[in-house]
C-alpha cells in the first residue's frame, strides 16, 4: 500500500510541474534512451570499403553505418562511447602511403672445379650467408644490381642487369611489427625469339613478408644441367615521412 501511494505522489506532482520529490532519482531523457550520436568520417588515403571492414565490427547493437563511396565517406550513428572508439581506428588506418625503398641484387653461383676468384665486395656479405647453408657453390658472379622508391598500395617494377625485371606490388606495411608484405612479387627474364621479338618469361612468382631493413635471400632459379644456380637477395626499407 505503501508503494502505491508513493507512485501516486511521483505521478501527481509531475502532472502539476512540480519536479520529482526529494530523494527520487532524476534521469535525463538523453541517458535513459542511451541517445544515438552520428558522425562522418572522410576517408582520405584508404579504401573506403576496407575501412568499413575495420570499423563494422566495432559498432554497438543499436549502431548503423553508411557508406558513400565516391564522396569516400563513411557515417556512423552509435552512442558517443562506440564513436570515439571507431575514430582512433580510422584514425590509425587512415595514413598516407608508406614509402620503401627496394633493393635487389641477383647473383649466380655455380660449382666449379677451378679455384674460384675472389667474390666482389658488394656480395661478399650474401655468400657468406649462402656458404653457411651450402658448401656446393664455389663461385659467385653478380648478375645485376637495382633498386627502387616504391608506395604502399601502388605497383612498380625495376630492370636488374640486362636480361632480368621484376614487378611488385606493395600490399600493405603493418606499423606494430615493420613488416612489408609484397603481393605479388615477380622475377621474369627476357628472352628474344628468332625474328629478334623480346618477351618476359616467368622465373619466380610469390608473396614475400619482409621485415623493414632485414635481407633476405631466396633461391629464384636452378639450372640442373650447368650446374648453376640464380639467387635472389632482397632488402624493403621503410622511408621516413
Amino acid at each position: 500500500m505503501r508503494s502505491f501511494r508513493c507512485l501516486a505522489l511521483v505521478a501527481f506532482a509531475v502532472t502539476l510541474g512540480l519536479g520529482p520529490l526529494p530523494g527520487a532519482l532524476a534521469v535525463s531523457p538523453d541517458e535513459s534512451a542511451g541517445a544515438l550520436k552520428t558522425r562522418v568520417f572522410t576517408i582520405r588515403y584508404r579504401d573506403v570499403d576496407d575501412a568499413y571492414g575495420l570499423i563494422s565490427p566495432h559498432l554497438g547493437p543499436r549502431g548503423s553505418v553508411q557508406v558513400q563511396p565516391r564522396q569516400k565517406a563513411i557515417t556512423v550513428m552509435d552512442e558517443p562511447a562506440n564513436l570515439a572508439a571507431i575514430a582512433e581506428l580510422i584514425a590509425g588506418y587512415d595514413v598516407p602511403p608508406r614509402a620503401v625503398e627496394v633493393a635487389v641484387q641477383l647473383i649466380l653461383a655455380s660449382a666449379g672445379t677451378g679455384g674460384a676468384p675472389p667474390a666482389p665486395p658488394p656480395i661478399r656479405g650474401v655468400i657468406d650467408r649462402l656458404s653457411a647453408l651450402s658448401t656446393r657453390w664455389n663461385d659467385y658472379r653478380v648478375v645485376g644490381d637495382a633498386r627502387v622508391l616504391g608506395a604502399e598500395g601502388e605497383q612498380s617494377s625495376l630492370r636488374v642487369g640486362d636480361d632480368y625485371r621484376i614487378d611488385f606490388r606493395i600490399e600493405e606495411v603493418t606499423d606494430e611489427t615493420r613488416v612489408i608484405r609484397f603481393k605479388p612479387f615477380e622475377l621474369t627474364k627476357r628472352d628474344l625469339s628468332v625474328e629478334g621479338n623480346e618477351r618476359y618469361s616467368p622465373v619466380l612468382r610469390t608473396v614475400l613478408n619482409l621485415r623493414d631493413a632485414q635481407q633476405f635471400i631466396v633461391g629464384a632459379s636452378k639450372m640442373e644441367r650447368s650446374n648453376k644456380a640464380l639467387f635472389m637477395a632482397i632488402t624493403a626499407s621503410l622511408q621516413q615521412p
